[in-house]
């Protein structure tokens, strides 16, 4: 029998047993680096969904039962089941759910969560840069980044890449504003953020006044065929 206090003390120990971090655990699942902490230490959120926890299970190489509370499992449901693996072709353990955001006026990332895709990840290598389960979407209504990138297009990033690492497409909070830019940096302290559309002029800022969610490593066209 387990509550979700056991269950969270239970997780706790899992990973410092196994010579992980909190951090680690956060990012290698494709959340921010102070989600599986928040989770453990302030019950936020209340519990883990399906697919961040079976990432988590298979991080730590853990029966996913053990991570599951008697709530739950008297229920028989699985909060935010977005598919039903067994109907999936190949290894449940080769399937991965990305997360789908689109940015709000005045909303954090995590509020603007809009849907989730489920890919085999072997099947779709190539679209990944690294590990596979720090990928996220999210779709920018804009025409700021035309031709390169259509407005309503897929953007795919990789959310462990919170530091500059090197000209690119990065996805940025600027302004409380949550953005697509191209990062060039200009000095020790500073950027220049950058669009494709000429219409759109140059944003020279300082390091402090941007904060780097991830870094573009791909992109889903949606222009109409």
């Amino acid at each position: 029998m387990a509550d979700l206090n056991t269950i969270r003390t239970r997780l706790e120990k899992h990973i410092l047993s196994g010579g992980h971090t909190f951090r680690e655990v956060s990012l290698k699942i494709g959340r921010k680096d102070s989600y599986i902490q928040q989770y453990i230490k302030y019950g936020f959120p209340k519990r883990l969904n399906e697919v961040d926890r079976k990432k988590v299970c298979q991080l730590l190489e853990i029966d996913e039962k053990e991570l599951i509370d008697d709530e739950l499992l008297k229920s028989g449901i699985h909060e935010m089941s977005i598919l039903d693996m067994k109907d999936l072709s190949g290894d449940i353990g080769d399937f991965l759910s990305i997360d789908i955001y689109e940015p709000r006026s005045n909303q954090s990332l995590d509020q603007c969560l809009i849907g989730r895709m489920a890919v085999n990840y072997k099947s779709f290598y190539g679209w990944f840069n690294g590990n596979p389960y720090n990928v996220k979407m999210i779709r920018f209504n804009s025409d700021s980044m035309e031709p390169t990138i259509a407005s309503g297009s897929l953007i795919m990033y990789d959310s462990s890449q919170l530091a500059y690492s090197g000209d690119g497409l990065y996805v940025i909070i600027y302004d409380d504003q949550i953005m697509l830019k191209r990062l060039q940096k200009t000095s020790s302290e500073g950027y220049l953020l950058k669009s494709e559309n000429p219409r759109y002029q140059d944003i020279r800022c300082e390091n402090n006044e941007i904060e780097i969610l991830g870094r573009a490593i791909n992109c889903l066209n949606t222009r109409p065929l």
